[in-house]
């Protein structure tokens, strides 16, 4: 049961990040003031990395699991399924707000330019992702640190294996994202409501 407790400060600070794009995100979409809508993209943007990120965590689960008794085992499963659950979510919750202005502004008719669009946003996360992992940075240090950043930054692009995990990364963020587009038929709906 120790195990558990201890994954606590780690999935309350890191579910407190990911949920931050997605409140930035969903206040994007109600907000009319030009400088509060750069200062929320600004932040949602820097946050978002944080939603897939609780993934990677998951590479705390095979130590923790040879630990734990029988019942452990169903608690540390049982956390670790929520934990990535909500991560998914908050992922697909603050992209959402982003497709759905992007359907409502005068590029709606260039549907491949929207695509396109969320494509790179997913890449970007993917190496944000990388820079939280593997360079430690937080989104924060983008506004208190940004030289770290860019130095980073750099070393990733001119490291062919952190570039490569980067690209893995964003593939999987597109992946789960356009898939779940797909799925659930969100751009058709979408369009609907805009044209409304």
């Amino acid at each position: 049961m120790n195990v558990l407790l201890d994954n606590m400060p780690m999935i309350g600070v890191n579910s407190f990040l990911a949920i931050i794009p997605v409140l930035c995100g969903w206040l994007m979409v109600k907000t009319r003031q030009k400088f509060l809508l750069v200062a929320l993209a600004l932040l949602w943007f820097a946050f978002l990395p944080n939603t897939l990120y609780i993934l990677t965590d998951l590479r705390y689960l095979p130590e923790q699991w040879t630990v734990m008794s029988t019942v452990g085992k169903l608690g540390l499963a049982g956390q670790y399924i929520l934990y990535a659950l909500f991560g998914l979510s908050c992922f697909l919750l603050a992209l959402y707000p982003l497709e759905k202005t992007l359907v409502r502004s005068r590029w709606r008719e260039h549907t491949w330019l929207l695509s396109l669009l969320l494509i790179a946003v997913n890449f970007c996360i993917g190496f944000g992702m990388v820079l939280g992992r593997v360079q430690r940075l937080n989104s924060w240090d983008l506004f208190i640190a940004a030289p770290n950043v860019l130095h980073a930054a750099f070393h990733i692009v001119s490291s062919l294996e952190l570039l490569r995990l980067g690209v893995l990364f964003g593939l999987g963020a597109n992946s789960v994202y356009f898939v779940f587009r797909t799925y659930r038929g969100v751009s058709i709906a979408l369009v609907s409501k805009s044209r409304k």
